[in-house]
């Protein structure tokens, strides 16, 4: 299959990605409710690398928490990102577990405002799987939620990552 405009392409990749993991976060909380109180206090450390905007920019990241929980990560690695690059972040999250599955909505302070995340605080929307006790895959989008109607005139691609994790 050929595509005349690469960028357009992953733009549009992008935009199918995050409907379908706000469409399995309905999916989740419609589950009962009491299907969605197994989340487990546990950390997660994991790797992540955008995928949509930046490609080729990485993320490593550690999670603290149960349904509640705290994140720090930084960017290992950031490329295509002006004019200024990100270090790290700090943010706060919920997360609700069916069987596998966890989904998380929360909040995220990026210490440089740039056009990926253009205002500091973004929000921090999550998807994950459970591969096994130890190991976990998950896509995380941080914007500021422009399309939504806050802060219009700041730039706001967001940053598309998919990760691979290990739960301790």
């Amino acid at each position: 299959m050929r595509h005349s405009n690469p960028s357009r392409f992953c733009a549009a990749l992008g935009r199918v990605a995050i409907t379908g993991m706000l469409l399995a976060a309905g999916l989740l909380l419609s589950a009962p409710s009491h299907a969605l109180d197994d989340t487990k206090a546990d950390l997660r450390l994991s790797v992540s690398e955008d995928f949509v905007h930046a490609r080729g920019s990485m993320v490593v990241s550690a999670r603290y928490g149960g349904g509640w929980g705290a994140r720090l990560g930084f960017w290992a690695r950031e490329s295509h990102v002006e004019p200024s690059k990100a270090n790290f972040f700090a943010g706060i999250d919920h997360v609700w577990t069916y069987s596998k599955w966890r989904a998380g909505l929360g909040a995220v302070w990026i210490d440089e405002v740039n056009e990926l995340n253009g205002t500091h605080w973004d929000f921090d929307v999550s998807l994950g799987y459970d591969l096994s006790t130890r190991v976990f895959v998950e896509y995380r989008h941080h914007s500021h939620g422009r399309k939504l109607g806050i802060s219009k005139n700041a730039s706001n691609d967001g940053w598309n990552l998919v990760g691979v994790g290990v739960i301790f």
